[in-house]
């Protein structure tokens, strides 16, 4: 189904490559001869971006004239005023801007005061230049991968007088040129990456949720998050890999694209109040905001929320669906292959698979709701993803995970004032079901007094899609279940012994059975008793927690090559009992995944080592 109308359009032209500011000239060759004045902050031009920046430049016909580095990290006002003042004193005719968002913001709302004059307010709304009026040229060079104001329409720029944020939006702002070079964001802090990037995925989940979408916005959105998704990890915990930062930067760039087209909503509209009256960064505040908000909106958009949830790699069986195609597509082929045997009755024939066809299509149908209810649970893991995903930054980076935190100092003191300007934000036009006052504060107390921590995260978290592709997939490890209880019964037995691992399972006084398949084995953990205990095959006791699992899998979690709440969530592992309490092992059974590859070898087993 589409939309009754939409609009789209990108006159930005984009280029991406690793080190392509190296080799700039050509791209630019179009400005011709130009007098550039230079927008970026002091970290900046102290970490290296901005002299990669001006080394490419100087092999070109633009010349930079001069630089404005006093962006604050929530460009102001002032800070405004100050760079038009500057690009005007030195008759400049383009701007380049370095930087993250406040610096691309300070860019095209200093352009149009450079051109129009006035002051900042006299320019605050949307679309109040006429078509056919010009800006001067602009170039952008992001080195934050989150705002997407490279290819967006948008600007905002603080009031700190009056504690909020003014917004922006002509079509003229959009850029003329965006280079996305990889090298000039490896300088990026931990948390800014983790921030920016969850900036950026919120603008893609916004965009696919929003009453505004179309069918463009909706595929770049859905390919963002599925770049975001895969790499934000790996960008923070290995800030040198490039091929992870650029793919940061090709999902902020399609995030980007995706919301000014489709617009932001609810989680935008609260994170603009917290920056505007309690001043916490705007990729922060988006973190920390997101899901709580994705649960809000939930239940009006369960088919959007579980498509987003396939982006972000929540994966639940299809088997209805998949039925209901197969049979659609003719590919029951019983009664024809009866029929082949049988040419002198295949009129009848064809006619009698039709109807069954159609009988067995019909049947299925009407149990369409497990589908559905698939989707539903898909849809909810989706939003606990995200949830895991902030909780995983937290841990690589510092993040903060409330907003206490975050810099909220006052026990809450201004929170009539944040839902006042949340509910007058312009976003929350946007938002698929009508933002509540009430739901606001609500979301705001909860993310205060949150008590969330962070999560370790596995070497397949990193980079899941090149963990994939880079390691060969074993299968069929253990050969027979004689084979699996040797070597998980003694593997097991070596945890017990082991100072730090056995005496802290002995104390969690748990008993679990891991019921494994292919092979096919019991083993179970009883701390229950004096002693801990390992039970092979039928138990006699009543364990408190069951897990199911794929021998395989087994394998490869004690090589730590899987992470099991990402397992769970998948299904890869069904669990019964009390599982809070059973995952709370896991710090505990850390050094178990350096000890199973050393007993693998002592073994004679080291070829089931993935390495």
């Amino acid at each position: 189904m589409l939309p009754e109308y939409f609009e789209f359009t990108l006159p930005t032209k984009v280029i991406y490559g690793i080190g392509i500011l190296k080799n700039i000239e050509g791209a630019v060759r179009r400005f011709g001869k130009r007098r550039a004045i230079l927008v970026t902050d002091e970290v900046l031009v102290k970490t290296g971006p901005v002299d990669k920046v001006k080394a490419g430049f100087k092999k070109s016909d633009i010349e930079i004239v001069c630089t404005y580095d006093d962006v604050p990290p929530n460009s102001t006002i002032t800070s405004v005023e100050k760079c038009a003042a500057k690009a005007k004193k030195n008759q400049c005719d383009l701007f380049i801007a370095v930087g993250g968002g406040s610096v691309i913001d300070t860019a095209k709302v200093g352009n149009i005061l450079c051109v129009k004059g006035g002051k900042v307010a006299d320019h605050m709304g949307a679309y109040l230049l006429e078509p056919d009026e010009k800006l001067l040229p602009m170039i952008i060079v992001p080195t934050t991968a989150g705002t997407g104001s490279e290819v967006t329409k948008v600007a905002v720029i603080a009031d700190p007088d009056n504690d909020v944020k003014l917004p922006f939006a002509e079509e003229q702002f959009l850029p003329d040129l965006a280079v996305l070079d990889p090298e000039v964001t490896v300088s990026m802090p931990g948390k800014l990456t983790a921030a920016t990037g969850m900036d950026a995925l919120t603008h893609a989940i916004e965009a696919y949720v929003d009453k505004e979408w179309s069918p463009a916005s909706d595929a770049m959105a859905l390919h963002a998050i599925r770049l975001i998704s895969n790499n934000i990890l790996q960008a923070c915990a290995h800030p040198e890999d490039l091929q992870a930062r650029g793919a940061m930067l090709v999902g902020s760039f399609l995030a980007g694209v995706a919301f000014s087209h489709s617009m932001v909503g609810m989680a935008h509209g609260i994170s603009h109040a917290l920056g505007g009256v309690y001043h916490i960064p705007h990729g922060l505040a988006n973190a920390l905001v997101l899901p709580e908000v994705m649960e809000y909106n939930l239940e009006s958009q369960i088919e959007r929320y579980s498509d987003i949830a396939a982006a972000l790699g929540v994966t639940f069986p299809q088997v209805i669906t998949e039925s209901q195609s197969l049979l659609k597509a003719g590919r029951l082929k019983l009664f024809e292959h009866i029929a082949t045997l049988m040419d002198s009755v295949r009129p009848w024939m064809d006619k009698q698979s039709y109807k069954a066809k159609s009988l067995a299509a019909k049947a299925i149908g009407n149990l369409s709701f497990v589908d559905q209810w698939f989707r539903n649970l898909s849809a909810k893991a989706g939003v606990e993803k995200i949830r895991v995903l902030n909780r995983q930054l937290a841990h690589i980076t510092g993040m903060p995970l409330n907003l206490k935190d975050a810099g909220i100092k006052d026990n809450l003191a201004r929170l009539e004032q944040v839902a006042a300007t949340a509910m007058e934000d312009g976003s929350m036009l946007y938002n698929p079901v009508e933002p509540d006052r009430e739901a606001v504060i609500r979301i705001v107390k909860k993310l205060y007094h949150s008590k969330a921590t962070p999560l370790p995260v596995t070497r397949e978290d990193l980079n899941p899609q090149a963990a994939r592709a880079g390691q060969k997939e074993m299968k069929n490890v253990f050969k027979d279940s004689e084979m699996l209880y040797s070597v998980l019964i003694e593997f097991f037995e070596r945890l017990k012994t082991h100072p730090d691992i056995g005496p802290a399972l002995k104390k969690t006084n748990l008993c679990v059975q891991f019921i494994y398949k292919n092979p096919s084995a019991v083993i179970t953990v009883d701390a229950t008793g004096e002693d801990l205990v390992i039970h092979k095959g039928e138990f006699d006791g009543k364990p408190q927690v069951t897990m199911s699992m794929n021998a395989d899998f087994a394998h490869k979690f004690w090589l730590g090559k899987a992470n099991l709440v990402s397992a769970l969530t998948r299904r890869q592992v069904v669990a019964k009992g009390n599982v809070p309490k059973t995952l709370k092992l896991l710090p505990i059974l850390n050094p178990a995944y350096d000890l199973y590859p050393v007993f693998l070898r002592e073994k004679g087993l080291a070829h089931l080592i993935i390495t």
